[in-house]
């Protein structure tokens, strides 16, 4: 089996697991430290709030990795170009392309975003939605070469004698 494109998409995350320690727990101190001055101020209906808040921050955080687990793979081998497409709870659900008549196509919309899409026989398919439009570009530029040097390399149903 010859692999011709194995690519992976994954979603962006705005803060390695790391910093997202740090973050809660600097916000945490400063509200805890405004917490203190609240309760001695005798404005201590405030802190369940303040509490409330910062819980409200951790679960924002865990939605936003949670959602990070999805992903698209991209895979060109042998005579099929297929997409697997794995949601965030793990469901999977494939797309299969015949790699002779794919095409790549990029939308532009109005607002200055890029589509990005796998066509082919009336058939499309958004590849790439969680991606910047600069990401989905690179992404549609790599695949289109990929498929032109696919299409060099094996002769066309119309040439053969």
């Amino acid at each position: 089996m010859s692999v011709a494109l194995d690519l992976t998409l994954t979603p962006n995350r705005s803060f390695a697991p790391d910093h997202v320690r740090w973050v809660l727990g600097g916000v945490g101190l400063i509200f805890f430290l405004g917490g203190l001055r609240f309760l001695a101020l005798g404005a201590w209906p405030i802190l369940p709030f303040m509490a409330l808040d910062v819980g409200l921050l951790w679960w924002a955080f865990r939605a936003s990795y949670a959602s990070g687990r999805g992903h698209e793979r991209l895979v060109l081998a042998d005579d099929r170009l297929e997409l697997l497409r794995v949601t965030p709870r793990g469901d999977e659900r494939r797309f299969g392309f015949e790699p002779l008549w794919t095409r790549v196509m990029l939308e532009e919309t109005a607002l200055g975003d890029v589509k990005l899409w796998l066509a082919m026989r009336g058939r499309r398919v958004r590849l790439g939605h969680f991606l910047s439009p600069g990401e989905r570009r690179e992404v549609g530029a790599l695949v289109s070469a990929v498929l032109a040097d696919y299409r060099a390399g094996k002769p066309s149903t119309s040439s053969m004698v």
